[in-house]
């Protein structure tokens, strides 16, 4: 025989499961199909634009948010779509890959926050691998074409 769980005892459950940190990451494409990396004052490392997402906050949001921040570029919401995730045990991190299926232009100019953002550049597909940490490899050979 089950038990519906009341309000206060859904809560109580609730607060002692595990909680995780959620991060968004972006892939963002040039019309000749380069992708957008940023380099964070804050990391030895290239990444995605993205970051974290906020208690409470929709992870589509987030994104829309973080590279608004990061890069100063307002991209459509609508236009996300989630394409993989990437499991980080070491941080008990999950991070959410969006694509933004609308391309920008590789000669735009962004407009970047000097204490967060040092750097972007457009690169090719193919060398991806190389310029962005080791735990996005899986990701990569399975989901971004050579």
């Amino acid at each position: 025989m089950s038990k519906e769980f009341s309000s206060e005892e859904y809560l109580s459950w609730l607060s002692e499961q595990p909680k995780k940190m959620i991060v968004v990451k972006t892939i963002i494409k040039s019309d000749s199909g380069s992708i957008l990396v940023a380099k964070p004052t804050y990391k030895k490392t290239w990444q995605l634009p993205g970051g974290g997402v906020d208690a409470g906050e929709n992870p589509e949001d987030a994104v829309v948010r973080e590279v608004n921040e990061e890069l100063g570029l307002g991209i459509d919401k609508l236009a996300l779509n989630i394409v993989g995730t990437i499991y980080k045990d070491d941080d008990d991190l999950l991070i959410l890959i969006y694509e933004y299926s609308n391309t920008v232009d590789e000669n735009m100019h962004f407009e970047l926050p000097s204490d967060e953002i040092e750097a972007y550049e457009f690169v090719e597909q193919h060398i991806l691998n190389d310029r962005l940490p080791g735990y996005y490899s899986g990701f990569l050979s399975a989901h971004i074409s050579k």
